[in-house]
């Protein structure tokens, strides 16, 4: 069995190192620039009626997660404050056929709709955080495989 010298086996650690950090922030940076054109193409603007950043596109993060605020604040207005619990319990004591029924299917199909909506736009806000880490963590590896080779020299 032989032994390698430890400066070769620094060279390839830091080879290794290199080529991943580079893969990682190939990664993050792609899945950050899909996410971004993927939301872009949906024509989203942030209503006005946003704590922030109203009137802007929703193509990033900050802008997805307002977007996400304001149909969680409408759809629970147009539900009269009413969870899906409330709505399915106050169902279970009409009559299935009465206009207060409807009103109610009206409102759970309502936030229905809106709690997919912000599922949507959370699960966006959370690939840009893995993007942001797998870029970060790649640059961390490039730099460290970088030092690693710069010693083998």
């Amino acid at each position: 069995m032989s032994t390698l010298p430890a400066a070769s086996a620094l060279h390839r650690v830091g080879g290794i190192s290199v080529a991943s950090g580079a893969l990682f922030v190939a990664a993050g940076v792609g899945a950050w620039v899909t996410v971004t054109k993927q939301l872009r193409a949906e024509k989203i603007t942030v209503p006005g009626n946003a704590p922030r950043l109203a009137g802007k596109r929703v193509q990033g993060p900050a802008t997805a997660y307002v977007e996400a605020l304001v149909i969680k604040g409408n759809a629970e207005r147009g539900a009269g404050g009413r969870t899906f619990a409330d709505i399915s319990e106050a169902l279970r004591g009409v009559d299935s056929g009465s206009d207060e029924a409807a009103q109610l299917r009206k409102q759970s199909a309502a936030l229905s709709t809106a709690a997919s909506l912000r599922t949507s736009l959370l699960t966006s806000v959370l690939a840009y955080g893995v993007s942001a880490f797998a870029t970060g963590l790649g640059a961390v590896l490039l730099l460290t495989g970088l030092q690693l080779r710069r010693v083998d020299n």
